[in-house]
């Protein structure tokens, strides 16, 4: 089913349908064309009907009535789209203000590798300043650029190893002014079989870092009303996994943390320009499914890469705007399932269970060979 839905989604014709949904859904383009239709002369009206090879008499009628829908819909799509945007940034209508990225400071939580370690590229190619929270040791790549990366060995589970940390970055670099939560593990099990120390670890890793590191850095931007906390959350925050219960939890625990944090940011620490995002990627090849990525593959899984889901965080960061970001965004569709009825979604996890019992069985036959 995954393979299929993937091939659907990303053949030529499925692209160049969308392309084509894109562009007369653009209220520019079908306004263009329906003020055309009304407001142009009879005799440029015949000619354009004759290249097109129509006769001049042609009735319009059906076309205009088209456009007018067309145009409703553009319409409509734009505001709410300009509508969700403006909410996410405390109903302000354009960026906020006062960036200058040589000048900003970020701290990346698990930068060493994976998503965190292709983020940190980008935002040094914008020269911002870079803090690294991480219990892996720096790549030699990053470690060649020490006048704007700076390595802290830290336990993110630990509040008194990330109030150390924070020390240190705020007398090597100054108060950052963005937060970027990426650090995180997987640890497929089922519910019976996962041990209570692996659940520890990774709600601690997942789940309180959002906590702990915001408790240290964000009073800071506070205080200056000005700052961007990116919270990596994944799709897994709207549809959890059989086999997965423990890495969905704390994945949706990491959206209601954000969504909490952004109201909170308004209404209780009056600080509107303050920006919260969260992400939500699907499977990315990183560290974090290595030890299921071929079992992911072989059910028909396409597999993002660590660059794809960075261009995209870092794209959003550099807007200077706060939001929801759903990566592929072929996959927002997975945002609304909690609000479809309850036999689609038990056939939905039914599909997903008896797929995950697949791959394990092949995972366990593969290790008894």
């Amino acid at each position: 089913m995954s393979s299929l839905v993937y091939a659907l989604e990303h053949s030529p014709i499925a692209k160049a349908v969308g392309g084509a949904v894109n562009l007369s859904l653009n209220p520019i383009f079908s306004g263009a064309l329906l003020a055309f239709l009304l407001r142009a002369p009879q005799h440029v009206l015949e000619q354009t009907l004759q290249r097109a090879s129509l006769p001049p008499n042609y009735d319009l009628t059906t076309a205009k009535a088209v456009l007018k829908v067309l145009l409703g819909l553009g319409l409509t799509r734009a505001i709410n789209r300009k509508l969700s945007s403006m909410a996410a940034n405390s109903w302000r209508w354009g960026p906020a203000l006062g960036w200058n990225w040589p000048k900003e400071i970020a701290v990346v939580t698990g930068g060493c590798s994976g998503i965190g370690l292709a983020v940190v590229r980008n935002l040094r190619a914008k020269g911002i300043r870079v803090a690294i929270l991480d219990i892996q040791a720096l790549p030699k790549e990053l470690s060649r650029d020490s006048a704007g990366i700076k390595y802290y060995k830290c336990d993110v589970t630990s509040s008194a190893s990330v109030a150390d940390a924070a020390t240190q970055i705020r007398r090597d670099l100054g108060e950052p002014t963005i937060l970027i939560n990426n650090a995180g593990i997987a640890v497929p099990a089922n519910i019976l079989d996962i041990s209570e120390k692996a659940l520890q670890k990774i709600f601690s890793i997942n789940t309180m870092c959002h906590w702990t590191t915001c408790q240290q850095f964000l009073p800071s931007m506070i205080k200056a009303d000005k700052g961007h906390v990116v919270t990596i959350a994944s799709v897994a925050s709207f549809v959890s996994l059989p086999g997965h219960a423990d890495y969905g939890a704390t994945k949706a625990s990491a959206l209601a943390f954000h969504e909490a944090l952004r109201t909170e940011l308004r209404h209780a620490y009056k600080a509107p320009n303050v920006l919260a995002t969260v992400v939500h990627p699907n499977f990315v090849a990183t560290p974090l499914v290595s030890d299921f990525q071929n079992q992911l593959q072989d059910g028909g899984v396409r597999l993002l890469t660590p660059e794809r889901v960075a261009n995209d965080i870092t794209e959003q960061i550099f807007s200077r705007q706060g939001g929801q970001v759903i990566i592929p965004k072929s996959s927002a569709s997975t945002s609304a399932l909690r609000g479809w009825p309850t036999w689609i979604q038990v056939l939905i996890h039914d599909v997903l269970g008896a797929q995950t019992a697949k791959m394990n069985a092949a995972k366990k036959a593969a290790s008894t060979q």
